[in-house]
């Protein structure tokens, strides 16, 4: 794996530290990953989204 630094706001920090604590996460490291994987999961699906609906409204509409 490959190192990266990067900053955080305290709120951020603490939020994340407040996942760690109550045991969603082993440590900053596995949140933030997580948090990665979730965005990057998040944008794929509202393009394809996005597509799927422009293929319906040409569908439809010829547009």
């Amino acid at each position: 794996m490959e190192i990266i630094k990067t900053k955080l706001t305290p709120k951020l920090l603490d939020e994340v530290e407040k996942l760690i604590r109550e045991g969603l996460y082993v440590d900053r490291d596995e949140a933030i990953r997580d948090a990665i994987r979730r965005l990057i999961r998040e944008i794929k699906y509202s393009v394809e989204e996005e597509n799927l609906l422009k293929d319906a409204e040409w569908g439809l509409y010829g547009k």
